[in-house]
């Protein structure tokens, strides 16, 4: 693909491109036709001119087909199209004298430069105009019918305009200065007031899940407490329950009644806790520790047969023996051990589980259990 010869600066913006197509489209449309008008009105006077309207009607209408097949050679078209408006105003100006379209394509072709190439392509081109404007009359180059003080006044409204332009300039690009500055106040601000309603809601949702956790965990022990695990034990549907092996481990600290009464509450405290971390640590993730009430816990054990339940229990029973409280010699634990069968309540299996523990705490403690498959 061909690229124009940087004579002016290109604009980038491609939001631009669209209008600066239409712009163009219009301008070859006009200078066509009038050129072509112009060649024919000129063609006995000034066979020479007559020449140059046509040629320039003929490159007009080509770049006008050449910019309805290529739209993304906008920019090679309007330089081109620049310069040779450039070279016909040169021509008309200097070989046809008294014709009033002189000035008129003088403003053509500022107009065009500011518009398709910027400002700084429009003052090149109106610098280079107006020198070689006052040049040839300073010089006689070419003849010329205007007065000193007709080039003055050119140079004295050709200043003005790029005055003119200048401010209007100015004023667009502070004007535009401030929208983005503004824009990107708004987009920080937005940011911002995102960010810290992210951070809110990332509070929000920890203390949820910090009152979650709080409301369904025990305060001394660290474990679920009853009401949450009996709205996890509701979860399962009468349909659902007994067509999975679960198991439930009922436990009781041994004489833990007597080392309240012996040793205090504070201490009775201490051996609570360190009982549930001690059946916390020896549980499978699966599992679930609660404190049901008193010194009587649970693990609830899905996907559990009877047998590995007791086996877990027993674990727990010897772990717990192995404790090191300073003021108690030994602490003990009896358990008893039930399965989930078809149609059972909560009722049901703890009920089980408590019998199982009855004759485990009957056989002289520190014992483990299971009660019998019905």
């Amino acid at each position: 693909m061909l690229r124009p010869i940087q004579l002016f600066p290109a604009l980038t913006d491609t939001v631009n491109v669209r209008y600066k197509v239409i712009f163009l489209n219009n301008v070859f449309t006009f200078a066509g036709l009038v050129s072509l008008a112009m060649s024919v009105i000129r063609w006995n006077t000034n066979p020479f001119l007559g020449k140059v309207d046509l040629l320039f009607a003929c490159a007009a209408f080509i770049l006008l087909w050449i910019l309805h097949r290529h739209h993304k050679m906008v920019e090679l078209i309007a330089s081109i199209a620049l310069w040779l408006c450039f070279v016909q105003f040169l021509i008309v100006f200097f070989l046809a004298n008294g014709n009033p379209t002189r000035s008129g394509l003088l403003l053509l072709i500022l107009a065009s430069a500011f518009y398709l190439k910027g400002r700084q392509a429009g003052y090149s081109m109106l610098a280079i105009i107006l020198a070689l404007v006052v040049g040839n009359h300073l010089s006689g180059l070419f003849p010329s019918e205007f007065k000193n003080l007709d080039i003055l006044s050119l140079g004295f409204y050709m200043l003005a305009q790029f005055f003119i332009i200048h401010n209007y300039e100015s004023l667009r690009e502070t004007q535009t200065s401030h929208l983005k500055a503004l824009n990107a106040n708004l987009e920080a601000l937005v940011k911002q007031r995102t960010e810290q309603l992210a951070a809110v809601n990332s509070a929000l949702e920890k203390e949820k899940e910090n009152l979650t956790r709080l409301s369904s965990t025990d305060h001394l022990t660290g474990l679920s407490n009853r009401h949450h695990f009996e709205n996890v034990f509701a979860e399962y549907s009468p349909a659902t329950r007994g067509k999975t092996s679960d198991a439930l481990i009922l436990i009781d600290i041994d004489n833990f009644k007597k080392i309240n009464d012996t040793y205090g509450h504070v201490l009775g405290d201490k051996v609570l806790k360190s009982v549930a971390a001690c059946i916390k640590k020896h549980s499978r993730a699966s599992d679930i520790t609660v404190r049901w009430g008193g010194d009587e816990l649970i693990v609830y054990a899905p996907r559990t047969s009877l047998k590995q339940a007791y086996q877990l229990a027993e674990k727990m029973r010897k772990q717990i023996h192995l404790l090191d409280i300073t003021e108690i010699d030994t602490i003990t634990i009896s358990a008893g051990v039930a399965v989930l069968q078809a149609g059972d309540t909560l009722s049901h299996l703890l009920h089980r589980a408590d019998n199982a523990l009855y004759e485990a705490k009957q056989a002289g403690r520190n014992n483990v259990y299971s009660a019998a498959l019905g």
